[in-house]
């Protein structure tokens, strides 16, 4: 793995902004014949504006109703349920920073009538999936993170990599994760909070949690190491808002650094995803040439700079990853 001994100004992905994140580092083909991954976004988010014409709503694979069929669910399909489609992309439609919605503002979120959304919203509560407050708002209950966790329990990446994540947190004293690649967004598998006093700044997040892709080191390394296609349509695909001071708003830069992060094996976080806090991550492989998740430590950006980040921590964090690893090809 390169990490030490590196030039400083020879990291263009982790300067300040101005210095190397303008997207003007590097030039390479983003598509076919060299087309700008912005423009071709722009060209299909405009082309899907016209639907199917059909009237029929589908599921698509985030969870979201939608009028474009979805290659996974064939018109004819008779195992098809719509109720059920409609039902799970109700429980989809909340998140971190909607946890609460009226009837209203979920039939808007999914295109639904509001007395369907409303049928749809009772049963759900009626199941115990759904509660109303006393403003009549809807929100999850715990028995959809008991669905999450149960499943996250079953999976042998969990099992295998939680002994690794408890000997990084009691090592080191700050925050480790896990997390895997899941349409288009980074889900953390477990996250084991530190405890040196990281928590003025920490984000509080808890497994199952989704994080943005462009601004995370766990996403970065996920994303870097997609085959091509697949990372080339990502990229068409996905929104760069700026969440952190140093955060990455351009697809060309964004390319850049995940070249970078594919050659070196590692990805950092310089304060991208919010002020105070960064990260390195390194890959998990599954140990058929796949990377299966990224292992992540989080530390406080005013004592570690991103030299003295990937100097203490990038031997270790690929150590643990090589355990993880190993574990799952038993």
């Amino acid at each position: 793995m390169r990490q030490s001994g590196l030039d400083e100004t020879k990291r263009p992905r982790y300067a300040r902004p101005g210095k190397g994140r303008d997207g003007s580092a590097g030039t390479f083909p983003l598509g076919h014949d060299g087309e700008d991954l912005d423009e071709i976004s722009t060209r299909m988010r405009g082309a899907a504006r016209g639907g199917n014409g059909g009237g029929r709503i589908y599921l698509d694979g985030a969870g979201r109703v939608s009028e474009d069929r979805s290659t996974r669910v064939p018109a004819n399909d008779s195992r098809y349920s719509l109720s059920l489609g409609h039902g799970l992309a109700i429980l989809s439609s909340f998140s971190a920073e909607r946890p609460t919605m009226g009837i209203a503002e979920m039939a808007s979120a999914l295109s639904m009538s509001r007395s369907t959304t409303h049928r749809y919203a009772a049963t759900l509560a009626q199941l115990g999936y759904l509660e109303q407050n006393s403003a009549r708002r809807y929100r999850l209950t715990p028995r959809c993170a008991d669905v999450g966790l149960a499943a996250l329990g079953s999976m042998a990446l969990h099992a295998s990599a939680h002994p690794y994540l408890q000997e990084l947190r009691r090592e080191t004293g700050w925050t480790a994760s896990l997390a895997i690649l899941d349409v288009g967004e980074v889900m953390l598998v477990e996250r084991l909070r530190g405890w040196r006093g990281l928590h003025e700044i920490d984000l509080r997040l808890g497994s199952s949690a989704r994080l943005p892709v462009h601004c995370t080191a766990m996403g970065k390394v996920l994303a870097a190491n997609l085959p091509d296609e697949e990372l080339r349509e990502m990229l068409v695909d996905i929104a760069l808002p700026r969440r952190g001071p140093n955060g990455i708003t351009s697809k060309r830069a964004l390319r850049a650094e995940l070249d970078e992060v594919r050659e070196q094996g590692f990805a950092v976080d310089d304060e991208e995803l919010i002020d105070g806090l960064r990260s390195i991550a390194v890959p998990v492989p599954d140990g058929r040439e796949r990377v299966l998740a990224a292992l992540d430590l989080a530390v406080p950006a005013a004592l570690f700079d991103v030299g003295e980040l990937v100097d203490e921590f990038a031997d270790r964090l690929a150590e643990a990853a090589a355990g993880i690893t190993a574990e799952l090809s038993r």
